[in-house]
């Protein structure tokens, strides 16, 4: 089966888009359509982090040398990650729990609900906003 990603013990698992997806983004579940999408901000139905680029079935878009990939596969806690803190929030110190933010990108959980946060800050010179560095995924 082409384009096929196994789902292993620890991840990743594959899902088909609902949107453009950009490898590195955080993903969460699109409640109208059943697939997955760049996060839009704080969201409780975040799953994890696209390891890959993908766009919707019947886009059209084409890569250098083929048609791009309808699915993606989303890597899950426990994971470390590299992700992009959001530009128009706060910097992350090392150690922050981290909650999803817009464009598929994390900020700072300053007071979140347990059901938003998705992670822990693990570089350790924090990550600077705009900027990427590691996460570790719950």
């Amino acid at each position: 089966m082409p384009g096929s990603f196994p789902v292993l013990q620890l991840g990743p698992a594959t899902y088909e888009v609902s949107a453009t997806v950009t490898g590195g983004q955080l993903v969460m579940v699109d409640g109208s359509t059943g697939k997955v999408k760049p996060t839009t901000g704080a969201v409780a139905t975040c799953i994890g982090m696209a390891t890959n680029d993908a766009v919707p079935a019947g886009s059209g878009s084409q890569l250098n040398y083929a048609t791009a990939r309808k699915e993606v596969a989303v890597a899950y806690g426990p994971s470390e990650v590299i992700l992009t803190v959001a530009s128009g929030g706060t910097a992350l110190a090392f150690g922050d729990l981290v909650v999803a933010a817009a464009n598929g990108q994390c900020s700072k959980g300053t007071t979140p609900t347990y059901d938003l946060i998705v992670g822990r800050c693990t570089e350790p010179g924090g990550i600077a906003t705009g900027a990427t560095g590691r996460v570790r995924l719950f």
